[in-house]
């Protein structure tokens, strides 16, 4: 199974993450203060698309 998990810190200092908790993909984006902003679960190619779409 591929699994890629990790994060991407965007121009504006703010932090995109794509991990696996309790077995669930999860994608997250955090504020430059680290603070959750937007949150997706769902299932790899989701989470995966969400990620590479608000990427910059």
């Amino acid at each position: 199974m591929l699994v890629r998990t990790g994060h991407h810190r965007q121009p504006d200092g703010s932090v995109v993450r794509v991990d696996i908790e309790m077995g669930r993909w999860v994608g997250s984006l955090y504020t430059p203060q680290m603070k959750l902003k937007a949150q997706l679960v769902g299932s790899y190619p989701e989470v995966h698309a969400w990620a590479a779409n608000i990427s910059v």
